[in-house]
């Protein structure tokens, strides 16, 4: 029994290390995909962030400038626009549809501002700025950036505060507690 017991407790841990090294082995290539993949979607956010803030300048353009023509404005917020929608049609595979969708859509109506009765204007003024600055968190949050913070902030524990931190703090107190 001892003659047998030997060999099958070689040959249990010759399998053993075989399925060990193999588990071991795609955990470290799924480690390493993982990381180029995370680097491709954040790049990609980047440059969504970077076109979402290039769209707002032209659309801030287009709410403010009484030089222009209601046509101009929206060929002006037209360009963001397709813009945005070009670049996330070619980026879907790190983009997530829907907040891909909700960039595309960002900006559309913003060319009607400028002309909108003064009643009205403020409040699509207050939607369009809910939005946008609702569509920069969610960029942050799918991007993996916010909960990078969240871990830094964890290790680090900075104090950061001045007047004006302290303020914008207040500020978003108070636009919380309307909610």
């Amino acid at each position: 029994m001892f003659d047998i017991g030997g060999p099958l407790i070689g040959i249990a841990g010759v399998v053993i290390g075989i399925a060990l090294n193999e588990y071991l082995r795609r955990g470290r290539r799924s480690e390493e995909y993982s990381s180029v993949i995370f680097e491709k979607r954040l790049g990609s956010y980047e440059k969504l962030l970077e076109l979402i803030n290039q769209g707002s300048k032209l659309a801030t353009e287009a709410i403010e400038s009484p030089d222009l023509t209601t046509e101009e404005r929206h060929d002006l917020v037209s360009s963001a626009v397709t813009s945005i929608a070009e670049f996330v049609d070619s980026y879907t595979l790190y983009i997530n549809e829907e907040l891909g969708a909700n960039c595309v859509a960002l900006f559309m109506g913003t060319e009607d501002i400028h002309d909108a009765a003064e009643p009205q204007k403020a409040e699509l003024l207050k939607t369009y700025y809910e939005m946008r600055a609702e569509t920069l968190r969610m960029i942050r949050e799918d991007s993996g950036v916010a909960q990078i913070e969240k871990l830094f902030h964890t290790i680090n524990r900075p104090k950061i505060t001045s007047p004006v931190i302290e303020r914008i703090r207040e500020l978003r107190a108070e636009r919380a507690r309307r909610k």
